[in-house]
């Protein structure tokens, strides 16, 4: 889950392929498996008329696409063998699963915002920095731990989920990078 690949076919028919390494926070362009060069992101190789484009959030992708000399966008496919990929074929081949993944991972999202922010309110609002400035906020959520634990791992799979589909809204994955701050 801290590399990927992504492919794409250039206009000359040459194959463009970009490794991106999260933990590094770099992207590698090869061209017909050849390395061309590798930049910090969020990047832009460009190649001739066409560029690519690099950019990633906490959780996976936030933009990986070809732009044509046209104007035309287009999103790099994800190479075979990355969760990416994967991900991809159990939507091509399961659609009404898949569909259904994604709506429980949004599910599972909107409901750990509901339950556990309350809970982080109370426990940011106590710290010795914010007591002497604003009042302490109680929450009305009192969760038992392995709850609170059970929330914070669908949470970090429905994030999971969402990144392998590249799909993210501000609010309903705002729980899912403060998880990764």
């Amino acid at each position: 889950m801290q590399r990927t690949r992504f492919t794409a076919e250039l206009a000359d028919e040459s194959i463009a392929t970009v490794d991106v390494d999260h933990a590094s926070g770099r992207a590698s362009l090869y061209r017909n498996n050849r390395h061309v060069r590798t930049a910090e992101m969020p990047t832009r190789f460009t190649l001739g008329s066409e560029r690519i484009e690099v950019d990633v959030s906490p959780y996976g992708m936030r933009r990986i696409r070809l732009t044509r000399a046209d104007g035309r966008q287009e999103r790099l496919d994800p190479a075979p063998g990355t969760p990416e990929h994967w991900r991809e074929r159990l939507s091509q081949r399961h659609p009404k699963a898949s569909r259904a993944t994604a709506v429980g991972a949004v599910v599972v999202l909107v409901v750990n915002l509901i339950l556990l922010a309350p809970q982080l309110l109370e426990v940011v609002t106590h710290l010795s920095i914010w007591s002497g400035r604003f009042p302490s906020f109680v929450s009305p959520v009192d969760l038992p731990v392995w709850l609170n634990t059970t929330l914070t791992v669908t949470a970090a799979l429905a994030a999971t989920e969402r990144a392998l589909t590249f799909r993210h809204h501000r609010i309903v994955d705002i729980e899912t990078e403060g998880l990764s701050a």
